[in-house]
């Protein structure tokens, strides 16, 4: 029998200030598994015009990495 996989998920969408989605984030970390984090950059144009994004980014890593700290042996 198979050892089940303990952990939890993040799904998350970025906006500009417009409203229109810029980034999306995906994020998987628990214990007896292989912890993954995949960022979607929509539109390139969008996102180096965001005065936002960049600290709202950095503020995901630091939760994705928060939320990963709680399977550390």
């Amino acid at each position: 029998m198979g050892v089940k996989a303990t952990g939890e998920s993040m799904n998350r969408e970025f906006t500009n200030e417009n409203g229109e989605v810029i980034v999306s984030l995906s994020a998987n970390v628990g214990i007896n598994t292989i912890g993954t984090m995949t960022l979607t950059l929509l539109d390139a144009q969008k996102i180096k015009d965001s005065e936002t994004i960049v600290e709202e980014l950095k503020a995901l890593i630091d939760d994705v990495l928060a939320m990963s700290a709680k399977y550390l042996n």
